[in-house]
């Protein structure tokens, strides 16, 4: 284990558990609208670099939790991909309706 392999251990995980409120917020909204495409690029291009600088270091304090910011990324380019934002049109009210 390197010095202070520990610490980056932890900021990993408190990484982790930031991202995992936002990745639960987008599985229950599939919303990303306030996520652009750069910033989902950005971040993929970033972990990938931090994943193969861990694995060629043998550090698993960074390796492991890059893998998992690697998996939620790719589950919100899923959810920016397929899950389209509806546009509501609005609609007359059953009051209105009735007035006619």
């Amino acid at each position: 284990m390197g010095k202070y392999e520990s610490l980056i251990g932890i900021a990993g995980m408190l990484g982790l558990i930031s991202f995992g409120s936002l990745l639960v917020k987008i599985y229950q909204t599939h919303n990303t609208t306030s996520l652009p495409w750069e910033w989902i690029f950005m971040n993929f291009v970033g972990q990938l670099l931090a994943l193969i600088y861990g694995i060629a270091n043998t550090s698993y304090g960074i390796s492991i939790p890059c893998s998992i910011f690697l998996i939620g990324l790719i589950y919100i380019f899923y959810v920016k991909t397929v899950h389209k934002t509806i546009k509501l049109v609005p609609t007359k009210s059953k009051e209105q309706v009735e007035q006619f």
